[in-house]
């Protein structure tokens, strides 16, 4: 079940998306309704809606609706995908409602309902029963837990009676049904504990120290969502069962229900399921948070562990906040600190690619927590930890923006881009999915803000904008931080570094009070330039243009050989995705040069164009769909973005300037290397590092899947990335593929003036085979990898050769996903159910389609060092057992069942069509008949055929025991 990460900046960022740019919340034509019932109940008083006092409209088409209990629901009828519906359960209550001796007890909870109902009593059955109605358990069915809420998540697969009986079934005894056993709470410790060893890590044990110095005098600190670990280990049942009747109350409730549903018989259910509910005589209340304030006076705190990957330097300043329903006045104010922020974040973007620069990266931040918290930052991170060198670049850019303000050019780059988002939600919204409309309509439920239609999003955003000026922007990033000479400055400065000297406190204070006293000079206004690449020639003809019609694509050479396949959809309104393939990617990287691949990666793009830098390119672009990635798979390289019809060609302009004029400028490796001391720390302090030497190894140390030292990674320039790559996009085939919603003529026409018209490419993309080969090591075998931590978290891995065939076996590799997800299930049940030696145990299959000999499956186990060792055994135990006795029928059932039906989902997913079917399909026409032939082989994959497999490859002689471990504590014996 995934869990809500417990770090303020990934909280507030949660955050804000859902409350500052403030989208849904409905109601004008749907009134709001109090639901009546036969059944005896506890009256209880619903929570108002947050459209009920506010001038923003709500979305019409959404139901808001209240039990006598207090229970409120949500209803939306949405067709897509079709026959498909969402569930979502919201419980008002999380980690800050606990008493002293439940922390955690709200997270465990979570786990606790899936162990033991009122409907579903054995534990061990609703998964298998969920399985063989086609719901796969963490792909439908997930949870989490924050601190101030807890949400149910179950998406079903199909509308069919059984599927919905259960589905309500399940999250009725998730509101009301919980049996917490004695039985069932201690077997589940085990896993608790094993989660709260996976999550273990530097950024929670800063996250800890920081919050605890900020906020000293409230809860924030003392109740993490993991919990506490003796709480976790011992807690009696009645401090579970006091939690569960105290906050799982209709009153504290929301049910969302959205799919291809009839509105009034979805509204009985709910009343029906819901009703019975009852609230307590005396249901538990949330606490306050405590003293969160800012102390007044300059404050600093440094912060020291020797195994954090970079150094941070940042200014905070917090204060309670007095909570406003949402309105057009509220995102008006929000929308003024939103926009200043932006500003500041393309500043610090283009200071880290300036030559000396002394930071990475750094940004601005303003978020608003659990109502009560308001909370802003701003920070730096710092090139080779010298935290020094990079203070004054965040004073000096605080300073500046509370001195000056900002430019009218800034604003225009950030708005432009805010008011292109809103039009294409706009665009957009005939084709949301009803999974992303349950979700939003949690989080707008959680957050009491208004799901209001994305018309009327966009209306708000226009009537705010239309009276909003840059020096409002500017007076409200003033007005909230009041900047002030060091000594009256209400802020708190923090370091966070590896290591740090007794006078570093006495250090910051020094350097920023020397700081505060240089001149500054106001920042420029400075227009976007205009795009150069517009003309690339005289467009050659079209050759070989065929339509096959089964999968309705298209297909066609130009006369220079540039190849395009596409395919119209209507999954995704105003959508268009793209890749554009062409060389030998990763496998004609040259040997003597590992890490090429990375460097390649970080500065293709970020090297801009030759006519503008990617910084120009920013400003230029603001407000454009358009963009480029730059990937490097196995056998090619890739150029893709998406884009909108109003900018396809605009797209495939800047994409054809990437394969024409790519600037390979020198900012772009110089922050390559910036980032190198700190990339290298996070693979010498985490299980990062082990991971990339276990793949070398597994590879037979094969250098392109060697993961360099740090004095090789440094050694490596742009000239050489040139060198292996300059060729490829001059003379090797391109392939383009293009998939979603436009018009065929303007598609035509926009690749004839761009693809169309670059000179010919014609050399086969082919790497021999022999060069391709790799030699694995010989099992069985057992490996160690280390890394330095004192967090004791580790991994056991077992893994086990399989390609034994030729390149490009589809079937074989559609049958070792299937083997590979009945070996999961088995480790679930045993490792996690069972045992409860581990929370998120898996397996997984990789056949590489381009290396000979490069196959494998791969079971995976965090958790404690001192376990490995038993875990493996375990794992391998199992394997062996699946290899000498075969699956049982029931068990793949269960398994391809779900897969069936993910797979029919897939095919109104442009995705698929692009990555899967499309991109390349020229030069493998294979795809397209394994496309054709995609379901019907499902379907007729056989037990007889799984259990063949695993009897040849998962034998124990046919296995790789490997352990990830942190190398200051012992090892197994």
């Amino acid at each position: 079940m995934k869990k809500s990460t417990p770090l303020l900046c990934s909280l507030g960022v949660a955050i804000v998306c859902g409350a500052v740019l403030a989208k849904k919340e409905p109601q004008t034509t749907a009134p709001t309704k109090v639901a009546k019932s036969d059944t005896s109940q506890a009256e209880g008083t619903a929570r108002d809606w947050a459209h009920e006092n506010s001038d923003i409209p709500a979305d019409p088409k959404v139901l808001y609706g209240s039990l006598e209990n207090g229970m409120r629901y949500i209803i939306c009828k949405n067709p897509l995908p079709p026959n498909r519906v969402s569930m979502r359960l919201h419980v008002d209550a999380g980690s800050l409602n606990e008493a002293d001796d439940q922390r955690g007890l709200a997270h465990f909870l979570e786990h606790m309902v899936f162990n033991g109902t009122k409907h579903f009593p054995d534990a061990s059955k609703l998964i298998p029963q969920m399985q063989r109605l086609g719901i796969a358990f963490g792909a439908h069915a997930n949870a989490y837990t924050s601190f101030d809420e807890t949400v149910y998540m179950l998406d079903l697969p199909n509308i069919e009676k059984d599927t919905l009986d259960l589905g309500f079934a399940v999250m009725g005894d998730f509101a009301d049904g919980a049996l917490l056993e004695s039985k069932e709470i201690e077997e589940e410790r085990g896993v608790i504990v094993a989660e709260k060893t996976s999550r273990d890590s530097v950024g929670l044990r800063m996250f800890e120290k920081q919050i605890d110095t900020l906020f000293p005098n409230s809860l924030l600190g003392k109740r993490l969502p993991i919990g506490k670990l003796d709480v976790i280990e011992s807690a009696p049942r009645e401090r579970f069962v006091d939690f569960y009747t105290r906050f799982y109350t209709p009153e504290k409730m929301t049910f969302v229900y959205v799919g291809d549903i009839d509105i009034a018989a979805a509204e009985q259910r709910i009343i029906d399921t819901f009703s019975p509910m009852k609230n307590p005589a005396k249901p538990g209340s949330k606490p306050s948070i405590g003293d969160i304030s800012t102390p007044s006076g300059f404050q600093v705190s440094v912060f020291t562990d020797k195994e954090l990957t970079e150094t941070e330097i940042s200014i905070v300043k917090s204060k309670p906040h007095s909570y406003r329903t949402d309105s057009k006045k509220k995102r008006f104010d929000s929308l003024k600190m939103n926009i200043a922020n932006a500003i500041l974040n393309r500043r610090f973007s283009k200071i880290a690619k300036q030559e000396n620069a002394t930071i990475t990266s750094g940004s601005a931040t303003h978020y608003v927590l659990f109502r009560e918290l308001e909370m802003a930052s701003i920070e730096v991170t710092a090139i080779n930890n010298d935290w020094k060198s990079a203070l004054p670049v965040l004073e000096n850019e605080f300073r500046r923006a509370c001195l000056f303000g900002f430019t009218q050019s800034e604003y225009d780059e950030v708005v432009a881009a805010l008011i292109n988002n809103y039009q294409q939600a706009v665009k957009t919204a005939p084709t949301r999915k009803s999974d992303n409309i349950a979700s939003n309509l949690t989080e707008h439920a959680h957050t009491d803000s208004v799901y209001s239609t994305p018309e009327v999003d966009l209306e708000v955003l226009e009537e705010n904008l239309a009276k909003l000026t840059v020096k409002d922007v500017s007076d409200a990033f003033k007005h909230y931080w009041e900047h002030a000479p060091m000594e009256k400055l209400d802020a708190h400065l923090i370091l966070s570094t590896q290591k740090a000297s007794d006078s570093a406190t006495k250090e910051l204070k020094e350097i920023y009070k020397f700081q505060d006293g240089v001149a500054l000079e106001a920042p420029t206004n400075k227009k976007a330039g205009q795009f150069s690449y517009i003309d690339f020639g005289e467009p050659t003809e079209i050759q070989n243009d065929i339509h096959i019609k089964d999968l309705d694509v298209h297909q066609f050479t130009f006369a220079n050989g540039v190849k395009v396949n596409w395919k119209k959809t209507d999954f995704d309104k105003n959508s268009i995705s793209m890749v554009a393939s062409f060389g030998t990617g990763k496998a004609g990287m040259p040997l003597d040069q590992p890490g090429l691949d990375t460097l390649a990666g970080s500065i293709f793009v970020n090297g801009g164009l030759g006519n503008h830098s990617s910084e120009d390119l920013k400003s230029i672009l603001a407000g454009r769909n358009v963009g480029v990635n730059f990937g490097i798979s196995d056998d090619a390289f890739t150029l893709n973005g998406s884009t909108t019809p109003e900018d396809l060609e605009l797209q495939l302009q800047l994409l054809t300037a990437y394969l024409t004029d790519p600037g390979f400028r020198p900012e772009a490796e110089r922050q390559f290397d910036a980032m190198l001391p700190n990339l290298y720390a996070q693979l010498t302090h985490t299980e990062q590092g082990p991971m990339a030497k276990m793949t070398q190894w597994f590879s037979g140390d094969d250098p392109r899947f060697t993961f360099p030292s740090l004095e090789q990674a440094q050694a490596l320039t742009t000239d050489q990335v040139k060198q292996w790559i300059m060729p490829q996009l001059t003379n090797k085939t391109i392939e383009i593929s293009i998939v979603g919603d436009f018009q065929e003529p303007a598609l035509v026409s926009a690749l004839s003036k761009t693809l169309g018209a670059l000179p010919s490419h014609e050399d086969k993309n082919a790497i021999p085979i022999e060069k391709r080969t790799l030699t694995l090591p010989e099992t069985p075998t057992e490996k160690t990898f280390t890394f330095e931590s004192e967090i004791e978290k580790a991994i056991a891995i077992v893994l086990w050769k399989t390609d034994d065939a030729t390149d490009r076996d589809v079937k074989k590799l559609r049958r070792m996903s299937i083997l590979s997800a009945i070996l999961d299930e088995r480790m679930r049940v045993e490792l996690r159910e069972k045992l409860g030696e581990a929370y998120s145990p898996f397996a997984t299959s990789n056949l590489s389609q381009t290396f000979k000999n490069y196959g494998m499956i791969m079971a995976y186990s965090p958790g404690s060092p001192s376990n490995t060792k038993k875990v493996s055994n375990i794992i391998r135990e199992l394997a062996d057992e699946l290899a000498q006795n075969g699956a049982t029928q029931d068990e793949f059932d269960r398994i391809l069942k779900p897969r069936l039906g993910l797979l029919e989902k897939s095919l109104r997913q442009n995705s698929y069509w692009l990555n899967t079917v499309l991109d390349r399909s020229q030069q493998f026409p294979d795809k397209l008949e394994a496309a054709r032939n995609r379901d019907a082989d499902y379907s007729k994959i056989s037990l007889d055929e799984i259990n063949a497999l695993a009897q040849k490859f998962l034998t124990a002689n046919n296995s790789a025991l490997v352990t990830i471990t942190p190398k200051t504590l012992p090892t197994n014996d």
